[in-house]
């Protein structure tokens, strides 16, 4: 696969000019998908404006000032996707990836005691033996727990870089919710109600502010501080 991606081709989600030069990067296969991340060098060069030109960006990249989740990572193609932690010791920058209304994925300012740690969502749950349970993430982990009572769509509170679990937030009634997708993307409500299928379509999730979406648009974020200033929904 090609390293390079067209910027009129790039997803609508990365926040870069479109029509300065003719191409981008391309994001490598990893924790997130291509519509749902930014590679680190657009992050380093277009939305921190580190550099002015690609070369730059990775050189500064390769040097391992940049850190994701509390890891330094020196790949300038690694996606960057919803609710990882990005940081700069050097500078003392921490941020959140989160979207705005219009869908776009945008660095949103945390407090130094809220970046280390971030919210991941159950994606899938497998029993793997001896009593344990090998729990899935949106953003590609692998967490090994003896909580059975977690499941789909619930949110785990964890430690940055170690994952240790330090509190669970599940998907019910009156939980705080971050949409992620559908015409209200972007917006912090709370779950009024879960209407559960009976059919092959997904469930869906009825909300305070008078809008019902699919569980799979809505990221449960308790009572966490995902961001600098933010208030009660």
């Amino acid at each position: 696969m090609s390293k390079h991606l067209k910027r009129l081709a790039s997803p609508v989600t990365w926040r870069q000019p479109r029509k300065t030069f003719k191409w981008s990067v391309r994001p490598r296969s990893g924790p997130h998908g291509l519509m749902e991340s930014i590679p680190l060098m657009v992050i380093a060069r277009d939305i921190l404006h580190l550099a002015d030109t690609s070369k730059e960006a990775r050189n500064i990249i390769s040097r391992g000032l940049l850190q994701i989740d509390g890891k330094v990572v020196k790949d300038y193609q690694r996606p960057v996707g919803f609710m990882d932690v990005i940081s700069i010791p050097a500078t003392g920058l921490l941020s959140r990836i989160l979207m705005d209304k219009n869908g776009i994925l945008i660095m949103a300012d945390v407090d130094p005691k809220d970046s280390k740690w971030k919210l991941v969502k159950v994606t899938g749950k497998k029993i793997i033996g001896n009593g344990k349970i090998q729990i899935s993430t949106h953003d590609g982990r692998v967490i090994i727990t003896e909580d059975k009572s977690l499941k789909r769509g619930d949110s785990l509170k964890i430690s940055l870089p170690d994952q240790k679990i330090l509190d669970v937030y599940p998907m019910a009634n009156g939980t705080s919710v971050f949409v992620t997708g559908g015409a209200h993307i972007g917006s912090i409500t709370k779950i009024k109600e879960i209407n559960v299928s009976r059919s092959y379509q997904e469930n869906t999730v009825d909300c305070t502010d008078n809008f019902t979406t699919t569980v799979s648009n809505v990221f449960v974020i308790g009572k966490a501080q995902i961001m600098s200033g933010q208030g009660g929904a």
